[in-house]
């Protein structure tokens, strides 16, 4: 089961109007879309949260922000491989909100309940020598 699913978006944007946009009827514009949605997700947080984790997740125990900006991306694709033209101003706006509000939290400006942010090895240390003083 993935972590974003037709139902939930279904309760971000009517039925009807979802069925209209997935015209093959197949489910595989919603699928695709929630596939992208989630990896923009993870594109920008992966190296401060365990976001793997949290899109393992099912249910109520899925974090609410992280739903909501990944239903109102999701959203946005569906409309954008459909017809592009025809997106709704609010759909623009929120989807531009989650973006900044993803790269905020990518830049620390925000922090997520996901527990805690996984640590990123790097194996490039800095420093330097110590300080040569000369006396004449």
């Amino acid at each position: 089961m993935s972590y974003l699913t037709k139902s939930d978006l279904a309760k971000s944007i009517e039925q009807q109007l979802l069925e209209t946009l997935d015209f093959n009827s197949d489910d595989s514009i919603i699928t695709t879309a929630c596939a992208q949605a989630m990896g923009q997700i993870k594109a920008y947080i992966i190296d401060k949260y365990d976001i793997l984790a949290e899109f393992a997740k099912t249910g109520t125990s899925r974090d609410e922000m992280i739903l909501m900006i990944a239903k109102d991306l999701a959203i946005y694709h569906i409309w954008s491989y459909v017809d592009p033209a025809s997106i709704p101003n609010t759909r623009k706006e929120r989807y531009k909100a989650s973006i900044e509000f993803l790269k905020d939290t990518q830049n620390g400006a925000f922090t997520l309940t996901l527990g805690n942010p996984t640590q990123v090895y790097s194996p490039i240390v800095g420093g330097s020598n110590d300080k040569r003083v000369s006396h004449y």
